[in-house]
């Protein structure tokens, strides 16, 4: 069962590896870790603290006693689920993508805390020349696909892209 597990850490060196202790003792499958370590109201509190999103795969009394070891080191569980990005659209950007900072344009899209950036592929003909990127983008639900769509109109425009959305789309 593929699960996302939202918890909150002390801003100290050292803490997503004792986050991830109980989930290598129990077994679990790490798919991936998202680490929010920007300051801003959504991923950092005033007291301290980051989130931290953990996708596992893992059968239910697993990720219970992984949930149990964790709270047991003082790590607060803000939320399991299963997997919580429901909706999908690969979008393609055509352009200088590269030179724009594409890692710039992940990140904005991740720092949402409603999607995150999947899948990429990218094709670069010339160093200067024009490049195009496909980027797939999960998001939680269709309102937050919207604005997720509009962002990216944004970034595009202010990058000088194109942006080419799927028919239902656009």
């Amino acid at each position: 069962m593929k699960v996302t597990m939202d918890i909150e850490l002390k801003d100290e060196p050292g803490q997503l590896i004792a986050a991830l202790e109980p989930v290598s003792n129990n077994r679990a499958n790490l798919i991936s870790v998202f680490h929010y370590h920007k300051t801003n109201s959504t991923t950092k509190s005033g007291s301290g603290k980051v989130q931290v999103q953990l996708v596992l795969d893992a059968k239910s009394p697993v990720i219970q006693k992984i949930k149990e070891d964790m709270e047991k080191t003082g790590i607060r569980i803000l939320r399991i689920g299963e997997e919580k990005y429901r909706e999908m659209i690969t979008v393609i950007m055509i352009g200088h993508v590269v030179n724009t900072d594409i890692r710039d344009t992940i990140s904005r899209i991740d720092e949402t805390g409603i999607a995150e950036v999947t899948d990429m592929s990218l094709s670069m003909p010339e160093i200067d020349e024009p490049t195009s990127a496909a980027i797939t983008v999960s998001v939680i639900g269709k309102d937050e696909l919207k604005k997720v769509i509009a962002l990216l109109k944004e970034i595009t425009k202010e990058k000088d892209l194109l942006l080419v959305l799927p028919i239902e789309l656009e």
